[in-house]
């Protein structure tokens, strides 16, 4: 025998669910996706240890933002990456040239280190709700910073 009440109740709480829908990413997801995403950005440089969400905010029904910070640990000197980089044969001058730049950025923003170092980086992503779920789209840079460690 089924309690009507208790049926009454599931039945509403999934018209509330359905209504509200799901409003943000879950944890567990951010940091995963901001794993992968940071892993990407200096492949070979850097390996994530530990991804934390510091905050997150919803910019509006599809956009949501977590303020991370994402401690890593070295895997090689800036120096031995730039030579893998120019060494890479898959790589257009081009793309060798935009590496290094933005090497040579990252180089004025952290301490000097070493393989094996640990250092943080803060940094914000703009995920975006799409039919198959939640992606993170981008890395959001402040106006007044280039680059946050």
């Amino acid at each position: 025998m089924r309690h009507p009440l208790l049926s009454t109740l599931f039945l509403g709480f999934l018209l509330l669910a359905g209504c509200l829908g799901i409003t943000q990413p879950e944890d567990e997801d951010i940091k995963d996706m901001a794993t992968q995403y940071f892993n990407q950005e200096y492949p070979g440089l850097f390996s994530v240890i530990e991804a934390r969400k510091d905050n997150g905010y919803k910019q509006n029904d599809t956009h949501y933002v977590a303020e991370m910070t994402m401690r890593v640990k070295a895997d090689r000197t800036l120096q031995e990456y730039t030579e893998l980089i120019m060494m890479d044969q898959s790589l257009s001058a081009l793309e060798k040239i935009s590496r290094t730049v933005n090497l040579g950025l990252l180089k004025m923003t952290v301490p000097d280190f070493v393989p094996g170092d640990k250092l943080e980086f803060k940094r914000d992503y703009l995920f975006i709700k799409t039919d198959n779920g939640w992606l993170l789209k981008k890395q959001l840079i402040p106006d007044n910073q280039s680059e946050s460690i």
